[in-house]
């Protein structure tokens, strides 16, 4: 029998040669081939518009070439503050707060370097302390900065910027040094009392809560304390601590000391004169009339049980009790017919029950 017919034919894939082998270093060969050696010193490199390294681009850029290296720091020569425009602030050395003010008064550290006809920004990146003597008027800072050059290479160089602390005085050594180191005055007093207990209270919750610690001076009289203040503000402030824990009753005055009619200037001292109520815890007093028909009493003879903002009386032969607020204190006042140093004391031996109670 005859046979007919074609032979099937190879698959598509039986045609195809195989692609020859490459070497190894024929790709290599092909990457070396898209760089390019540095002009300055043949390494090869990436293709950039500079045609250099990037450690030639480094030694020919210099990123802090605008950046000062001597900046001047005013500090006051006496209290040791620092000046922060437009004020003068008390700052520890090395701390934040001064690391702030030292980079704000460096000019160029966010600024921009110019490379031919492109410039660049600058970026600072960290900062700190190199230790100086402590005596030697001088602060030193370690800055490090950062700025995207050619082809988007990252650059970084330190620098160290020193400061030079310039003397000077501040507003209120100024003041304290022309003997006009006061504005305002505060006259604590309690009169009429043989021991001034609570002003001594008061003595100590100034003390234990801070409320003289802007006083430029503390002065301490017959009859009370002075408190001397540099602004009319901390004056104010002591006024208001004062009336929170006693009866007070206050009196401002101002005095001009100079005036100056072309600036529209002048220089007033304001004095505040408060006055503690005189009485104490355990005192006798004998109430007005008016006062102790307002307050409910039976009769005027009472015993101070507590001296605060209010004082709180206690009848002798009732126990009945009741709180005279400060205007009705000072709209009739009284002082202690006896105090407590007058007091006797008794043992009480038997009790017996009145019947008529």
């Amino acid at each position: 029998r005859k046979l007919t017919g074609r032979l099937p034919s190879p698959p598509p894939s039986a045609h195809r040669r195989p692609p020859p082998q490459m070497a190894p270093g024929a790709m290599q060969g092909e990457r070396a081939m898209s760089k390019i050696p540095c002009c300055t010193c043949g390494a090869l490199v990436e293709p950039n518009s500079r045609g250099q390294c990037v450690d030639c681009i480094r030694a020919e850029i210099d990123l802090t070439a605008n950046i000062p290296q001597s900046v001047a720091i005013d500090r006051c020569s006496v209290c040791g503050a620092f000046f922060r425009n437009p004020q003068w602030a008390h700052m520890e050395l090395e701390s934040p707060q001064l690391l702030a003010l030292c980079l704000k008064k460096t000019r160029g550290l966010n600024g921009y370097i110019a490379e031919g006809d492109e410039s660049h920004r600058l970026k600072l990146i960290d900062a700190g302390f190199v230790w100086t003597e402590p005596h030697s008027k001088r602060l030193k800072v370690k800055v490090t900065v950062r700025a995207d050059v050619v082809g988007g290479i990252a650059l970084q160089q330190q620098c160290v910027v020193e400061y030079v602390l310039r003397g000077g005085q501040c507003r209120e050594c100024e003041r304290a040094a022309a003997k006009q180191s006061w504005s305002a005055c505060v006259q604590l007093r309690q009169k009429g009392v043989a021991q001034a207990r609570v002003l001594h209270l008061l003595e100590q919750l100034i003390l234990a809560n801070g409320a003289a610690r802007d006083a430029v001076e503390i002065k301490p009289v017959k009859g009370g304390i002075d408190f001397f203040f540099g602004t009319r503000q901390h004056a104010e402030r002591l006024v208001q601590f004062v009336s929170q824990y006693a009866m007070t009753r206050t009196k401002r005055s101002q005095q001009l000391v100079t005036h100056n009619e072309k600036a529209g200037t002048a220089n007033v001292r304001h004095t505040w004169a408060v006055e503690v109520a005189p009485l104490c815890k355990d005192d006798l007093v004998l109430v007005p009339r008016a006062t102790a028909a307002s307050l409910g009493l039976p009769t005027r003879l009472c015993v101070v049980a507590k001296a605060g903002r209010t004082i709180q009386l206690v009848h002798p032969s009732t126990a009945s009790v009741a709180l005279c607020s400060a205007d009705q204190y000072w709209r009739h006042p009284f002082g202690a017919a006896m105090s407590r140093r007058a007091a006797r004391p008794f043992e009480v031996l038997d009790c017996e029950l009145d019947d008529a109670a």
